[in-house]
């Protein structure tokens, strides 16, 4: 469906009355609205023939058309406008049939490539090898993401460098920064200012710690392949070369941990900009978490591993330590990440 002000523009572009600006607009409307380039076609040849009709002078060399005939066995156009025609005969051109068929080339396409098509592309493009950098916030309300969050401009709580599976967040709190990773191989560590560190490995993760993984860091492939597969998909913007999709989950699919997302991606690179999801306790919104790509850099294998992040004989604990010690941290690890501040500096 297309709004009166998109129809509006487009008869103002066939009368050669739109700026420059307003052109680029209405041309990023019709990549992303097929009933809108239908429309727009319709229109086109409805301005052609009005055109030949007040011309004048039929050539004898072209087959003459019915003008009512001809335009009711055209698509019905979406506006539901009420068409005035001269009743004449008249003749299309083949160069307003090229036109058209150019312009059709250009943009359907790009008009009829569904949200579903334009992820799995890219997942397709995903780079797993490549380090990416984004800026987290988490607002722990209870309000629904209705596509305000995705706006409004929130500071962010934390750095988090990605690569494929693995990860490495920054935070700063009153005690020193709070850094936590996850190794290629699954297993979570953290530290608190550098000074003692825990690890656990991927079978032994406790139920908080993957809670709070699954709040604040983003795995692209997983987040993408679930979209595909649980959520309802729309377009709901489109802007200097950006798509943005919103996800709806089904009903059926069950049991979840989030609701509404909101993903952009960059049309011609495939690359997400930005995600904004809505995370779910017992079926309620209960925080909103939105990721904003910073840069993109290579970065050192070794930014990812424990001993980067940490001060020099600091004590690591894992399951050969005494029982008790790693609790005892992450009881720490997690009581200062409620207090943690914006980060602003964090580079690997």
């Amino acid at each position: 469906m297309i709004t009166e002000g998109i129809a509006q523009q487009i008869d103002r572009w066939l009368d050669d009355d739109l700026s420059d600006h307003e052109q680029v607009e209405l041309r990023a409307a019709l990549e992303c609205n097929p009933e809108a380039l239908e429309y727009f076609s319709n229109r086109a040849i409805l301005n052609q023939l009005l055109a030949k009709s007040f011309s004048g002078g039929i050539p004898d060399t072209q087959p003459a058309l019915d003008l009512h005939k001809d335009l009711d066995s055209l698509p019905k156009v979406a506006s539901g406008r009420k068409r005035f025609l001269p009743s004449t005969w008249v003749w299309v051109s083949s160069a307003a049939a090229i036109s058209l068929l150019l312009f059709s080339m250009t943009f359907l396409p790009r008009a009829t490539a569904s949200p579903a098509e334009l992820l799995r592309k890219t997942l397709v493009e995903y780079r797993a090898t490549m380090d990416r950098c984004y800026n987290v916030s988490v607002e722990l309300e209870n309000k629904p993401l209705r596509g305000r969050y995705a706006r409004r401009a929130v500071p962010a709580d934390s750095k988090l460098w990605v690569r494929g599976k693995s990860f490495v967040q920054i935070f700063e709190a009153p005690s020193g920064p709070l850094i936590w990773g996850r190794n290629p191989n699954g297993s979570i560590w953290f530290t608190v200012s550098g000074k003692s560190a825990a690890v656990f490995e991927a079978n032994e993760i406790p139920e908080v710690l993957r809670d709070v993984c699954d709040l604040r860091t983003l795995d692209l492939t997983t987040l993408i392949e679930s979209l595909l597969s649980d959520y309802d998909l729309k377009y709901a913007d489109h802007e200097n070369g950006i798509h943005t999709i919103t996800a709806q989950r089904r009903s059926e699919s069950g049991i979840a941990k989030s609701g509404t997302v909101e993903i952009e991606i960059q049309a011609d690179s495939k690359l997400v900009r930005r995600v904004t999801i809505e995370k779910l306790n017992d079926k309620r919104p209960v925080a909103v978490v939105s990721f904003s790509l910073d840069q993109i850099q290579q970065v050192q294998n070794s930014f990812y591993e424990l001993e980067n992040h940490l001060q020099p004989d600091s004590p690591v604990y894992d399951r050969s330590t005494r029982f008790g010690r790693r609790s005892d941290l992450l009881r720490d690890f997690l009581q200062n990440l409620r207090f943690s501040q914006p980060s602003n500096n964090n580079q690997p």
